[in-house]
């Protein structure tokens, strides 16, 4: 290589060598005059007042009570308004051995329950399980669209419920996450006026042959069993696991010999964990088949129902009825900060009179988000906002969205 070639080659690589130095330099100081001007994080209002409840464990102190006594929130049937009352709950019977709760509730919109429950949940090392269960529902005002999936929105009535029933429980678990058991109750039905003057009373809309037992009511004899295998790691707040149901009712009309019918309802929850359980992909299906005594009729206040914050999240509540019923859920949520989830999810169901019906055609569908508020690694509250083809919905429920009917009740899902 000649001098004269050698020289150039220098002369050329210089300046990008030069260049290099210099950008480094500016990124570095860049860096310096970022790191003096730095100033506090940003902090919404909201983010602080959760921060706050979370950190004083607010949610928890008002939830434990004193002495067994606590204020008891939420728990009443969607629609009926805000419920609080006093509850008493001892699970430290016995050495353990024996559960009594006890509650009183009262809406601002003059709803009312009244539950009592005694039972021995952990007996022979958690191998027998023994409950009684009772309620007493006065729910002045719920709505009524009329039969068949293909009921109108404009078509909204309202009726009285007022229902108590006493039922009662044996269960064993003969294997790890599995039990089977047997039920029996009474149950004990009066329907009158809706007392909501918005909306036309479902007795002056829909005709007996419309909506059966809208004319007379009766009382119910009801016995069944049902079997289920529950491997989620929380039942109140799953983030991994599943939770497989069976359910057979038997429902005898014991004044009118009018409405006798079995029932069998199936529920599968799966819980999908990653990223350590802080995202779940959760998973629901749910069906109600009835099965008709010759020359008998469901009456429409036992009749399945979708609608609401627990199911169709984007429809009004209890929007649809009929004898049969599907649903399925999905759900997206993912951990914001310890004790805040977020959501984002997909309901699609529908009513049906004729179980051969059964299929995934037909769908009503709802999509949307919602934030779920945890304490003692339970879903404390949640609020929903559903989209649907009818408008929106916005939900805000004590508990979680895939709680399931007591086994030992005889009182319909959708009023629990």
């Amino acid at each position: 290589m000649t001098p004269t070639l050698l020289a150039s080659l220098l002369l050329c690589c210089f300046p990008i060598s030069a260049q290099i130095t210099s950008r480094a330099a500016e990124i570095e100081a860049a860096r310096d005059r970022k790191a003096k001007n730095l100033g506090a994080e940003t902090v919404s209002p909201m983010e602080r007042r959760l921060l706050y409840i979370k950190e004083a464990k607010i949610i928890e102190r008002f939830s434990a009570g004193v002495g067994g006594f606590r204020a008891k929130l939420g728990g009443m049937v969607t629609g009926g308004g805000f419920g609080i009352g006093p509850e008493y709950l001892r699970e430290d019977l016995a050495r353990g051995e024996i559960l009594f709760r006890a509650a009183a509730q009262r809406s601002f919109r003059g709803y009312s329950k009244y539950d009592l429950e005694v039972g021995a949940p952990s007996v022979a090392r958690n191998r027998l399980k023994l409950q009684f269960l009772a309620v007493h529902h006065n729910y002045p005002s719920i709505n009524y669209y009329g039969p068949g999936p293909d009921s109108e929105k404009t078509g909204k009535s309202n009726y009285r419920l007022e229902e108590t029933a006493a039922d009662g429980l044996l269960a064993v678990k003969p294997l790890p996450h599995f039990w089977i058991g047997g039920t029996g109750g009474h149950l004990w039905m009066n329907v009158g006026p809706g007392t909501d003057e918005r909306f036309i009373s479902a007795e002056r809309q829909f005709s007996p042959s419309e909506a059966p037992g809208i004319d007379q009511q009766t009382n119910f004899l009801r016995y069944g069993g049902f079997a289920q295998f529950d491997y989620r790691d929380n039942p109140f707040g799953a983030r991994s696991g599943g939770n497989y149901t069976v359910r057979f009712d038997r429902y005898t009309d014991r004044n009118l010999s009018r409405h006798d019918f079995d029932r069998v309802e199936a529920e599968l929850q799966q819980f999908i964990p990653f990223f350590n359980k802080r995202r779940v992909i959760a998973l629901r299906g749910r069906t109600s088949l009835t099965y008709l005594d010759p020359g008998q009729t469901v009456p429409f206040y036992l009749q399945a129902v979708l609608g609401g914050s627990d199911d169709l999240r984007g429809f009004r509540t209890f929007r649809f009825h009929d004898t049969n019923s599907l649903l399925l859920n999905a759900e997206y949520r993912w951990e914001t900060f310890s004790g805040l989830d977020m959501a984002i999810f997909a309901d699609a169901g529908k009513v049906f009179p004729r179980r051969s019906q059964l299929n995934f055609t037909n769908l009503e569908s709802a999509v949307g988000v919602g934030m779920r508020f945890n304490a003692r690694n339970s879903v404390f509250l949640r609020i929903d906002v559903g989209f649907s083809h009818e408008g929106f919905q916005v939900w805000f429920k004590f508990g979680n969205i895939f709680a399931q009917r007591p086994f030992g009740s005889s009182v319909p899902a959708h009023v629990q």
